[in-house]
């Protein structure tokens, strides 16, 4: 089945999980369902408290000024998912000044620029950031919105899965369509670009004020967070610049080449990513073309959407490898 099947077909249950969870896991889809909201329950998890939640833009974002619907939010075990963003916003993590090292990191969550994997693959990847003294910056950006069958926003769970569906059917009349490809081809995925761009600057803006060194931020996102992060590598207002970049079991499509000030790149994906690890190569190429640092890591028994949730699975070691490069290429002091 082609990837694309495999990605709406995951991004659907994520969407239905809070009201359907016993039917996706007696119709034998339970693996399938951890593999989307994150293995096992995180409630208890202990995540380091925010220090500020900052509008990205004053009034209403440019680009969407017709927006006018409520955000969405679902999940279970702890897990927070959004949907229906439409005023994007980025949470401020601040490691304790003892461990702080002055990079920071923007976090990119995933969901198929439909919905955001906010706990998983963003506010445990903070946690996980700031112990090792890197502020966490988690960005919830501008997502599709869910229509009904009136072209009407709606946040019921029961027309969120007929626009899934919907999305399914559109992507099958091409066989050749990668998943990336189907994200750059959404309506409204430039303006999660921007978002990304105006994340970075206002970081930027405020360094001093969070004790972040302005030459050290960098951005790192998982799955459609991770097309997020690695457009930001290649494409960025000089304030929007990263001076790292981590790409988490996504990628980018082939014919792009880096830019002249292109930052390290860290790039990770399972070996059989249901998704394709391809496209995390073809990222991983485009650094390599060029002589620029690059790492690549490839985890064999694990699926997409691990996040930051531990799983017993080598995959766990990829922040700390993610980490290690950082010192490497002089994003962190050793």
């Amino acid at each position: 089945m082609r990837k694309i099947v495999f990605l709406i077909s995951a991004v659907l249950m994520l969407a239905l999980a809070s009201c359907k969870q016993g039917d996706l896991q007696s119709d034998g889809n339970k693996d399938e369902l951890q593999m989307v909201m994150g293995a096992g329950n995180v409630g208890g998890a202990a995540v380091v408290e925010p220090t500020e939640v900052m509008r990205l833009y004053d009034g209403v974002a440019p680009g969407s000024e017709t927006w006018t619907h409520p955000e969405g939010q679902t999940g279970t075990d702890g897990n927070i998912v959004y949907y229906n963003v439409s005023t994007p916003e980025m949470t401020v993590y601040l490691p304790d000044p003892s461990v702080a090292t002055g990079a920071a990191m923007v976090v990119c969550p995933g969901g198929a620029f439909c919905l955001l994997s906010y706990t998983t693959e963003g506010t445990l990847v903070a946690n996980e950031l700031c112990k090792r003294g890197i502020a966490a910056i988690v960005l919830k950006y501008r997502t599709t919105p869910i229509l009904n069958d009136k072209g009407e926003v709606s946040n019921d769970p029961a027309e969120m899965q007929k626009f899934v569906m919907a999305l399914m059917s559109k992507s099958m009349t091409d066989p050749n369509l990668t998943a990336t490809q189907n994200c750059l081809d959404m309506e409204h995925s430039h303006l999660s670009f921007e978002d990304a761009d105006r994340a970075i600057s206002l970081v930027r803006e405020n360094a001093a004020k969070w004790n972040i060194n302005p030459e050290k931020i960098g951005i790192v996102g998982f799955s459609a967070g991770a097309v997020v992060a690695m457009h930001q590598a290649l494409v960025h207002s000089e304030a929007g610049r990263p001076n790292f970049s981590g790409v988490v079991y996504g990628g980018w499509v082939e014919g792009w080449e880096a830019p002249a000030d292109a930052a390290p790149l860290f790039v990770c994906s399972p070996v059989y990513d249901i998704f394709h690890p391809e496209e995390c190569i073809t990222a991983y190429q485009i650094w390599q073309k060029a002589k620029l640092p690059v790492e690549l890591h490839c985890y064999s028994d694990c699926q997409h959407g691990f996040g930051a949730v531990p799983t017993g699975k080598s995959s766990d070691l990829w922040l700390e490898a993610m980490t290690r490069f950082m010192q490497d290429t002089g994003f962190l002091t050793k």
